[in-house]
């Protein structure tokens, strides 16, 4: 998706940022330059202030993070100004900042010395989860506590646990479904991959369409983006047709929706 983008360039600061004493004490000049990225900025259309970033807000928040840090590397004074810029105007999606410190206490010849970070906006996934062969419960703990440990996820909702029928092809054995809702800055498709090697570790095996499995992981939502591409599509196109989905899916979130096969849902663990 591409992002219209905003950019700040080379501002630049008196702040305390560094690992030794005089230069918390000092202090020294630091240069910071700031990308905001946001799906199709509505003021380019209204040609209205108030439908775009700004600017100053940005430059007087960035000021006063960088004036008042006292911590050891700028690579953390990146993060608290990617955080401050995207706590301020949730329309922003992606920020990328720079911080520049030309005068770092380093013997040698050089320009500056810099960091950038890039951070999105965390959004609010939900993913079905499922499992038919071997220890089916120990499959689906396994997964959940693989997507829990991913750099960039937060904030987990666990749904039960429910025993359903197996729905394309019957003739195999019962399911274990639930769904897990997480916060995540992880761009749809990166975590798309992510998913697709802990199926793969959990031995996951893609021999027969709606088979046996070990593990079957699906991205139901991801916040209120859509996309239809051919490796995903987003929301899942079957979920509101899906017993297995909708009956866990409604204890993490409100979807207003029954499904007539509700009865063929099985509680198997309350959490």
């Amino acid at each position: 998706m591409e992002l219209d983008k905003i950019t700040l360039s080379r501002m630049e600061f008196e702040g305390h940022t560094g690992c030794f004493d005089f230069e918390k004490t000092n202090g020294q000049k630091f240069i910071v330059t700031i990308d905001i990225f946001i799906d199709r900025i509505k003021g380019c259309y209204t040609d209205e202030l108030a439908d775009t970033v700004a600017y100053d807000k940005v430059y007087e928040i960035t000021k006063q993070i960088v004036t008042s840090d006292r911590g050891n590397l700028i690579e953390c004074l990146a993060q608290k100004i990617a955080d401050g810029v995207l706590e301020y105007d949730k329309r922003i999606d992606k920020v990328q900042v720079t911080v520049s410190k030309p005068e770092a206490p380093v013997k040698g010849i050089f320009e500056t010395m810099e960091v950038t970070v890039t951070r999105c906006r965390k959004e609010f996934v939900i993913l079905s989860l499922g499992s038919n062969l071997g220890d089916r419960e120990a499959n689906i703990l396994a997964a959940e506590q693989a997507l829990k440990e991913l750099s960039g996820t937060e904030g987990f909702k666990y749904a039960s646990i429910y025993e359903t029928e197996p729905v394309g092809l019957e003739e195999q054995p019962y399911f274990l479904n639930t769904c897990v809702g997480f916060y995540t800055d992880i761009e749809p498709f990166d975590l798309l991959d992510k998913i697709h090697v802990i199926e793969n570790r959990l031995m996951r095996t893609r021999d027969v369409h709606w088979g046996p499995r070990t593990i079957d992981i699906d991205i139901i939502f991801y916040g209120d983006r859509v996309i239809m591409k051919p490796e995903l599509t987003v929301p899942h196109p079957m979920w509101h047709l899906r017993s297995f989905v909708i009956v866990p899916l409604r204890e993490i979130k409100d979807v207003g929706l029954d499904h007539p096969d509700d009865k063929e849902v099985t509680l198997y663990r309350k959490r």
